[in-house]
């Protein structure tokens, strides 16, 4: 049985939430408190305060109070104004302009105008190991037209652009920080809030920022950030007062509420999913790939390991998202070990093989991993173990080449060609190997040209679909990004990019 000592928890919390009405409660908190501070814990460690040479998604969530973006996102996804009044694409799609917000400045009181933005998009285009150079690959000039006008020239037609603009490629640096080290002891945005303090990547500190264009973004006086990589200690942090808001994982979701925690809970564009090496071990063969994606029990893991929270699928995109191929579905291999086995025998592997998996050594991949160990060696596959610390799995997996494959989770990403790209064609580091398809690569490169919105959804399907019979991974589920928060938290809310916390909006109540 998985979790016993969690559910032993939350038969202990029940009894003590019935037993605990008896005494009076104090009124819950009302009145807003602008002068307050808010302590998160949070469950990635971030690589770099630098958001061109950030190496994980999961970064943002620390670069976000810093740096403000081009463009932002509302909840659901959808591009809105940021230090981006507006934008609009030529009519050929040859270029891109935008329109900056006036009257910005960075925190150290420079300009943010037309000159800065270019500076900021050359240098994530040029900087050696950028890891935002391969979003903006479309671009082949900067021009600025005016003090607060920037136009884009761009190579082809780039759709995916604007939201692409709202991740680490479109956060704006202040220019006089791009030299040395000054970036990580303190980092130049012009966010809402600016680093006071940095304490061994683990603990971050920042201050609100006067005369912010939205001040409706700077609920509180100041944010802590910390990292815990364990989630019964982020739990346990928040229910003693340590912390006011936290990171959880979806079968953590009823003990923490019984503990009177508010808990909010959305299943988003993350997914976790084994990520492989297809030029390595037998995995170059689509048979066997497919082989694999049969022999997993995606709806019993998720029942077992989290409680039935995370929506098992074999596509990477959730079903309410625009890229979802209906026609392909959830469920497109279904389990069957004996399909399998027939597969391996077709690739001439009828006595199996085996395959070295990269786990992290991290609570909640530990159950998971013995789960598909045990389903692989039903087919007569052995799943060997790498285990490392999770900090290191993107170096020695995606930059040293070592694993034949590894149990991941994808942060998801603003635009769907983003996704698609970065982990499923060419060149691009995020798939270690460099293997495609002609037809991947065809299809993916005609939804990010496409700029009408009914031709790209059709486009972006029909890679998405294709991507899933090729089994060019092993899709698990998409996971139910969980914050909970104390009742003194207002204005908690997950975005569909799921476990990247927003703090635009969060109040704290006296």
């Amino acid at each position: 049985m998985f979790f016993p000592a969690a559910k032993l928890r939350v038969i202990l919390l029940l009894f003590l939430g019935i037993t605990a009405g008896c005494g009076e409660l104090p009124p819950p908190p009302s009145q807003p408190d602008p002068d307050a501070t808010l302590r998160v814990a949070h469950n990635y460690i971030l690589t770099h305060f630098d958001p061109h040479r950030s190496t994980s998604s999961y970064d943002s969530t620390w670069l976000f109070p810093v740096y403000d973006r081009l463009v932002h996102v509302d909840p659901d996804g959808n591009p809105i104004p940021g230090l981006a009044e507006s934008w609009q694409f030529a009519a050929d799609g040859r270029h891109l302009d935008l329109h900056i917000r006036p009257n910005v400045t960075f925190h150290d009181g420079s300009a943010l105008d037309a000159a800065a933005v270019k500076a900021n998009l050359d240098r994530a285009r040029s900087l050696r190991g950028s890891s935002a150079a391969a979003e903006l690959t479309s671009i082949t000039d900067i021009e600025v037209l005016d003090a607060l006008h920037v136009r884009l020239h761009l190579a082809r037609s780039d759709a995916a652009l604007p939201l692409i603009l709202s991740d680490r490629a479109g956060m704006m640096i202040g220019p006089a920080a791009f030299e040395g080290r000054s970036l990580e002891r303190a980092p130049i945005g012009a966010g809402p809030y600016r680093l006071l303090e940095f304490r061994s990547r683990h603990r971050a500190r920042y201050q609100r920022v006067d005369d912010y264009w939205d001040p409706s973004a700077q609920g509180v006086k100041q944010i802590e950030l910390h990292y815990m990589a364990d989630e019964i200690t982020r739990l346990n942090s928040l229910r003693s007062g340590q912390v006011d808001m936290a990171t959880l994982l979806a079968q953590q979701v009823d003990e923490a509420r019984l503990s009177g925690l508010n808990v909010v809970s959305r299943v988003g564009l993350e997914f976790s999913y084994i990520q492989l090496n297809r030029s390595r071990s037998e995995l170059h063969d689509t048979r066997v790939r497919q082989a694999l994606n049969h022999a997993v029990r995606r709806k019993a893991l998720a029942e077992a390991l989290t409680m039935g929270r995370n929506l098992a699928s074999s596509q990477f995109f959730p079903p309410d998202y625009p890229a979802f191929d209906p026609d392909t579905g959830t469920d497109h291999y279904p389990y069957d070990p004996d399909r399998a086995r027939a597969l391996l025998a077709e690739a001439g592997l009828a006595e199996g093989f085996e395959f070295e998996l990269i786990v992290p050594a991290a609570p909640a991949f530990g159950p998971l991993y013995e789960a598909l160990e045990s389903q692989f060696r039903d087919i007569g596959v052995r799943a060997r173990p790498l285990v490392m610390e999770g900090t290191l799995v993107g170096e020695r997996f995606y930059v040293r080449g070592e694993g034949d494959a590894a149990l991941v989770t994808w942060g998801g990403r603003p635009d769907p060609s983003q996704t698609i790209e970065l982990l499923f064609t060419a060149g691009s580091l995020p798939n270690p190997g460099g293997h495609s398809t002609p037809e991947v690569e065809r299809l993916a490169a005609a939804a990010r040209a496409e700029t009408d919105p009914h031709r790209r959804q059709q486009l972006l399907r029909a890679t998405s679909a294709e991507i899933t019979r090729e089994g060019l991974a092993i899709v698990l589920w998409q996971p139910a990004a969980t914050f909970a928060a104390s009742n003194r938290v207002e204005g908690l809310t997950v975005w569909s990019s799921g476990n990247k916390m927003e703090f635009r909006g969060i109040r704290m109540l006296k």
